[in-house]
């Protein structure tokens, strides 16, 4: 009897250590439903279910490295022998830790899953990056606006802040005129970006100019204007967005931009550039 129960003991405490590099992420989930037989219950494969395994990461601040406790250090089945790269699941390099699994190219989806550019997380990202149909400049990379991380848990990437860190470092938006440093800033909190070079924080002399004409004084500036990153295509037309029509220090006219800007700007108002240049009857001259 005494020989039998010691067995018994043997075999309990051997399943319990075979098991227990589990047990700290199924405790941490929602409890399974006793006609599911999963470490991590039913729907966490289903986006559409509130145990999917996003939310649980999101959650975790996307820290997915107790994950591989079960499912090896690259994802690929490890103690629990269920890899996360099966049926199309994370088959890109890297497995979950590709940049793809949580950063949709623009305009979204975000990493909580929005498209509305009316949310943080999608915002003026297209505009940005790849412009629109009525908008053309120079297109700017991530890292103009984001520190690039090395990896997933690399330095400025993911901590608990809860929101991105932005640090503008795009030479277009810090572009130097006239002595004028721009020092752009966004502000998380009230998701406005100022003191942009994009969006008026400039001057021109007209010292120096062949076409100084058409200034009323001795400078022309922009509007420094301060968009804010979810406000949409509102803050994009002429009159507010980087300069006045025509701008502060431009002499007034009564004809369209178009008549001396042919290579800006057209009768129907399509935006040709945002470069940091000045373009006038087809000549190019840079701000600097």
């Amino acid at each position: 009897m005494k020989k039998q129960y010691v067995i018994s003991v043997f075999v309990n405490l051997t399943f319990a250590i075979f098991f227990m590099s589990c047990s700290e992420l199924k405790n941490s989930l929602p409890t399974a439903t006793p006609a599911v037989l999963s470490v991590h219950g039913p729907g966490w494969a289903d986006t559409a279910s509130s145990n999917f395994h996003g939310n649980y990461i999101q959650a975790m601040y996307w820290d997915i490295r107790p994950c591989q406790q079960c499912h090896g250090s690259k994802y690929t089945g490890g103690t629990s022998g269920e890899t996360c790269q099966n049926q199309g699941c994370h088959s890109k390099p890297g497995g979950p830790e590709n940049c793809s699994t949580c950063h949709g190219l623009p305009p979204g989806p975000d990493v909580y899953g929005n498209t509305s550019t009316s949310t943080k997380g999608v915002g003026a990202h297209q505009i940005h990056s790849i412009g629109t149909g009525s908008v053309s400049f120079v297109q700017m990379r991530c890292e103009g606006c984001h520190q690039m991380p090395n990896g997933v848990y690399g330095q400025g990437h993911i901590d608990s802040t809860g929101h991105a860190n932005v640090i503008i470092s795009d030479p277009l938006a810090n572009l130097v005129t006239n002595g004028v440093s721009p020092n752009p800033t966004y502000d998380p909190n009230t998701l406005k970006c100022s003191n942009t070079f994009c969006h008026g924080k400039w001057t021109l002399p007209k010292s120096g100019l062949a076409s100084d004409s058409v200034f009323s004084g001795t400078t022309m500036s922009g509007a420094n204007y301060s968009p804010t990153w979810n406000g949409g295509h509102a803050q994009a037309g002429c009159g507010n967005t980087c300069h006045l029509s025509p701008p502060t220090g431009h002499n007034s006219y009564s004809q369209n931009c178009s008549v001396c800007h042919e290579d800006v700007t057209t009768s129907a108002g399509k935006l040709k550039h945002m470069n940091g240049k000045i373009e006038v009857y087809g000549s190019v001259r840079n701000f600097r």
